[in-house]
């Protein structure tokens, strides 16, 4: 399946000991798609499980049909570091230890 082009900014990362909680979106255009989701270890290491809301859902299927392998593709592409993190806008840049790819 040949996927849109999207980009996906991460603008929240807690700052646990084993999982991190994340919160983010996939930018389509000018259209934003809000994910949150739990990250294993490290960014670009063990695992992301993004997670997509029933109107995220319904967003992601009329742009890109399947959403099982578009869920799979942002998995990957969270793992493996392709995504940019920013602050959310009003806050100021925290330090993280964000490790990509």
């Amino acid at each position: 399946m040949s996927l849109r082009r999207y980009g996906i900014v991460v603008d929240y990362i807690s700052e646990g000991d084993v999982a991190n909680l994340l919160r983010g979106y996939i930018l389509v255009g000018e259209e934003k798609i809000r994910f949150s989701g739990v990250a294993y270890g490290r960014f670009g290491g063990q695992n992301v499980s993004p997670q997509l809301s029933s109107a995220a859902r319904k967003r992601v299927k009329a742009i890109f049909g399947d959403v099982e392998k578009f869920e799979e593709d942002l998995q990957l592409r969270l793992v493996n570091g392709d995504f940019e993190a920013r602050a959310p806008k009003g806050e100021k840049e925290s330090h993280h230890h964000v490790h990509m790819g």
